[in-house]
């Protein structure tokens, strides 16, 4: 994948295969390339161009939170962590208010 080293810069039919043409600073492969006419910029070490996806083509879905089932009830597990955590310390406050009153 590499031009004659004692050719001038100069644009050439890109090696890479995913552009008309690339530019060929006489030494190594650079980043500027070439189709119909338009300038662009394209990495020359990917083996592989990169694939935008289609505007009409819906996104992936995001990956779901995990989850924790609480009688019957989906609860998040930062939510289910703080409703116990809240508990603690009620049950604490009502023992130590007890505790005072004796």
């Amino acid at each position: 994948m590499s031009a004659n080293p004692e050719s001038e810069a100069a644009w050439h039919t890109d090696p890479f295969g995913r552009h008309e043409s690339r530019w060929w600073d006489g030494t190594k492969w650079t980043e500027k390339v070439r189709d119909q006419g338009l300038s662009g910029i394209d990495p020359p070490g990917i083996a592989v161009a990169p694939r935008g996806v289609p505007l009409n083509e819906p996104a992936p879905p995001l990956p779901s939170r995990r989850t924790v089932r609480l009688f019957g009830r989906r609860l998040p597990g930062a939510m289910l962590l703080a409703s116990v955590a809240l508990v603690a310390v009620i049950v604490l406050l009502i023992v130590a208010l007890a505790v005072a009153m004796v």
